[in-house]
């Protein structure tokens, strides 16, 4: 089921199927997302061979790109006109993920901006190896009548990446200290949207068919099968919670 909430600059839809963001645009209608902001979790990336061991067991469910939160069914908590919140009670699988968790996706509507936020506690009685991303993908070009090489990329640091067509179709570089954001920006107007990314250690950039893509991970896709040898991977104890943000911004 999807649901819509706008104030006076935005209005966004999320769908209780993964609690993402499926779509955002201004109030005059124009599309800043191509196919959202999908939340990443408990692993960013894809798991060599499509399984890991834990404890001698051998998970071979687990093929999924970028876990398995984007395409569970969550439930509505609270609907307000400008806040959707959605929770997730994961109750472990020897298939799939054998650690219990919650995760509450809260989205929330502030002027120009879209500010997320997820929550994971641990529910499970050991510790949890994890890894939080969003994938986001921001329609390029966003104006009207405009084209991907009238746009660049621009970061917190003051860096500059120009866009050129030939960009999309290949992963672009990536970006190891992005700072507190970054920016795909029209050039002749100085118009631009903003991915907020404090607090990751980086940010991924990839070009496809009218959108670039910002993948915000906090860990990263890893050889062989032990979950704790992938980049960035940390553990949660028994009982924490631990919330990871994101914020998208249109300056139009």
């Amino acid at each position: 089921m999807e649901y819509t909430i706008e104030n006076q600059a935005l209005a966004l839809t999320s769908s209780t199927l993964g609690a993402g963001l499926r779509s955002l645009s201004t109030r005059q209608g124009l599309p800043l997302l191509g196919e959202g902001a999908t939340v990443c979790f408990p692993w960013c990336g894809t798991i060599e061979g499509g399984w890991y061991e834990d404890r001698g067991f051998q998970y071979r469910e687990a093929d999924s790109l970028n876990g398995f939160v984007r395409d569970k069914e969550h439930l509505l908590m609270g609907r307000e006109p400008g806040q959707l919140s959605f929770r997730l009670e994961w109750p472990g699988s020897l298939g799939l993920w054998p650690w219990a968790f919650e995760v509450e996706t809260v989205h929330t509507l502030e002027g120009n901006r879209v500010v997320t936020v997820c929550t994971v506690e641990n529910r499970s009685g050991r510790p949890m190896p994890v890894q939080f991303g969003f994938h986001t993908e921001l329609c390029c070009p966003f104006l009207p009548e405009t084209e991907v090489r009238e746009y660049q990329v621009r970061l917190e640091s003051g860096r500059v990446i120009p866009l050129k067509p030939e960009l999309f179709g290949r992963e672009a570089p990536d970006v190891p200290e992005a700072g507190a954001w970054v920016r795909l920006e029209h050039r002749e107007t100085g118009k631009y949207l903003e991915v907020g990314t404090q607090g990751y250690p980086g940010v991924h950039l990839a070009g496809g068919a009218g959108v670039l893509c910002l993948e915000l991970w906090s860990g990263a896709a890893g050889r062989g099968h032990e979950l704790m040898d992938r980049p960035g991977t940390e553990l949660m104890p028994h009982g924490e919670k631990r919330s990871w943000r994101q914020v998208v911004a249109a300056e139009l």
